[in-house]
């Protein structure tokens, strides 16, 4: 008989809700954007799988693991920097974290959670002398997060620190999150493999960090694969200000749209970034009577659920495991701590997998 006994999470709750993860944790904390009635029913599930909120859990008694963790009595914070709750909520942001939270839990280790939108206002109760670890989230528009408050940021690159899904520009610490240019370079072979010869990559986010790894590997594979590649990168006419949020109106793109379509030689597939992108990208095509799957393909990353739930055609995508970097982020911190300054900054980043959808179709060569 098996002594191993499931760690039911927030993630469990979801799967067994039929909801995102975030969904979860927002009614369970009793936010106001989610329905009385979601609320109650997400409660229900959660009670009857006798659900805990991971950091009020007291750690469970493993004969296997008879080494404690070096982070055991340590005070950890996991924190994000310069980003909207919008972009807080999403699935691919809130199981990174969400990830980290049950690692934690595995371990027997307390940690606390907090949100800097404003870089600011610094909520007073963060005492960063008092901090031994930082998880960290932030914006990666270009440099914009360290010149919003470089002496913040200086004060944090004191401590140990482990960069979820990107690390900012002249930021430093370990970073773990996918490796984006090669869910850009898998796009351009998907495509290629499909018959597309002409494609175009799209993002209203110029100098992201995340998009401009997933256009080098979108763009270089394509060109080594004998596409004819075209770039339409450029921000909205508004741009983008801190605290950096999803783009979730047509209006991001619609101009971008509209140079794709007016093209001289115009691309029969495009790969959108990442599905936030992809899906304002769907009604703006929608808005100009093009039909995505027939009329011109459309691939993306993250798979996010948020945004890719309801399209139609189903979203092809590239899962980026975003659970996994979680938890292989506090691997990492174990690592940093025990290694000290001993070792320079790490960069470990984790393989995407195809999750294929009808948006992108095939053509006769």
């Amino acid at each position: 008989m098996s002594g191993t006994v499931e760690l039911v999470t927030v993630k469990t709750v979801a799967k067994a809700a039929d909801c995102a993860v975030s969904t979860v944790s927002r009614a369970l904390r009793d936010d106001p954007s989610i329905s009385e009635a979601a609320k109650q029913r997400i409660r229900q599930v959660a009670e009857s799988l006798d659900y805990r909120p991971l950091r009020r859990r007291r750690p469970k008694a493993n004969p296997s693991q008879n080494t404690p963790s070096i982070l055991q009595g340590k005070r950890l914070l996991a924190l994000s920097l310069g980003l909207d709750r919008s972009l807080i909520s999403l699935p691919v942001v809130s199981s990174a974290f969400s990830g980290v939270e049950d690692a934690f839990s595995e371990l027997g280790v307390r940690f606390q959670i907090a949100h800097i939108p404003d870089m600011h206002a610094v909520p007073s109760h963060l005492d960063f002398d008092q901090i031994d670890g930082l998880f960290l989230m932030g914006a990666l528009q270009g440099k914009m997060l360290i010149e919003s408050n470089n002496t913040l940021l200086n004060r944090l690159s004191q401590i140990p620190s482990v960069w979820l899904l990107g690390r900012p520009e002249g930021c430093s610490g370990d970073f773990v999150g996918a490796n984006d240019v090669q869910v850009g370079a898998k796009a351009a072979d998907y495509l290629a493999d499909y018959g597309h010869r002409n494609v175009a990559f799209l993002s209203p986010k110029p100098n992201h960090l995340i998009m401009m790894n997933r256009e080098t590997g979108f763009v270089s594979q394509a060109m080594r694969r004998g596409l004819h590649v075209q770039r339409f990168v450029d921000a909205p006419s508004e741009g983008w200000s801190l605290p950096i949020k999803p783009p979730l109106s047509t209006e991001a793109v619609q101009h971008l749209v509209d140079q794709l379509l007016k093209a001289k030689k115009r691309p029969t597939a495009l790969f959108a970034g990442s599905d936030s992108v992809a899906a304002v990208v769907y009604g703006s095509l929608a808005r100009r009577g093009i039909k995505v799957g027939e009329e011109i393909s459309v691939i993306s990353g993250n798979n996010d659920h948020a945004f890719i739930t309801g399209l139609y055609p189903q979203l092809t995508t590239f899962d980026i495991h975003a659970h996994d970097i979680g938890r292989l982020a506090v691997r990492q911190m174990e690592t940093r701590l025990a290694m000290g300054n001993a070792i320079a900054n790490v960069d470990l980043t984790l393989e995407s997998h195809l999750t294929q959808g009808e948006s992108v179709c095939h053509l006769n060569s």
